[in-house]
């Protein structure tokens, strides 16, 4: 029973989470118009080849908390164009959390990649991992939460008709139509707190000091395992202290310092 009812609140915590981060996309799509004039100050400072005063104006957009993912992409490729293939893959890494199947962000995050030190080779996920993962993405989060929602409406409507309805057609037909509610509810609310999770966690960081050596244990005596260089994109999986365990795109795993990385 105990267990049960942490469950329920649990449930009810994230839907309280997904329901917040909806409304909240909602409310700064309809203020980003506010700095509108920034951006498009900055795109006009870009245009101009004058990149540096570029990264300032659109750094002073996203430090007055507004995000997208065409601000940190158009950061990136400032960033790029001064030479700063780090920062340009930390802002282009950003810009995918935010829209992850877009093309011109994936390709010039490949580009960038292609200007760093380390050319560490991706373990290739499973064939059903990748596609699930392709379904998430394929939509926002204002897109699963808002068909969620719905859908769960739909289902305590479905429901009710099923519970008052005379008819046993209209009963059998209400009761199947309510399940399917509810399932595509429990999905799309899945893929929504998946997605929420993955913005508001960060847990995934560019290294941006120039060499780090990576540590089998979380101590400066620790052996050492490996090195590598900025630029790389790393999993964070555990913290204690000043130290952080990473996880390679190859899979390889040890400890470094958190400061010598920017969480995406």
């Amino acid at each position: 029973m105990k267990s049960e009812k942490f469950n329920m609140k649990n449930l009810i915590r994230k839907y309280s989470l997904l329901l917040v981060v909806v409304f909240a996309c909602l409310i700064a799509n309809g203020q980003s118009s506010a700095m509108s004039d920034s951006v498009a100050a900055a795109n006009q400072l870009y245009n101009a080849a004058k990149y540096q005063d570029a990264i300032r104006k659109y750094q002073f957009v996203v430090a007055q908390g507004f995000e997208s993912a065409e601000l940190y992409f158009n950061l990136g490729n400032a960033f790029y164009k001064t030479g700063n293939a780090t920062y340009s893959i930390l802002n282009y890494e950003r810009a995918r959390k935010l829209a992850p199947n877009d093309e011109d962000i994936r390709y010039n995050l490949d580009l960038a990649h292609t200007q760093i030190v380390d050319n560490i080779v991706t373990i290739p996920e499973p064939g059903f991992l990748r596609w699930w993962k392709q379904m998430i993405n394929s939509q926002s989060i204002n897109f699963w939460g808002t068909l969620s929602i719905i859908t769960f409406f739909a289902f305590l409507s479905l429901f009710g008709l099923f519970l008052l309805a005379r008819s046993y057609r209209i009963k059998r037909l209400a009761f199947w139509f309510s399940v399917a509610a509810v399932s595509i509810s429990a999905i799309t609310f899945g893929f929504g707190s998946h997605l929420t999770s993955k913005l508001i966690n960060h847990n995934s960081a560019v290294i941006t000091d120039r060499s780090v050596r990576v540590k089998a244990s979380p101590s400066e005596t620790g052996t050492e395992l490996f090195i590598v260089h900025e630029g790389i994109t790393v999993q964070l999986t555990d913290k204690l202290g000043e130290w952080v365990n990473v996880s390679l795109p190859d899979g390889n795993k040890g400890w470094v310092k958190e400061s010598s990385m920017i969480r995406i």
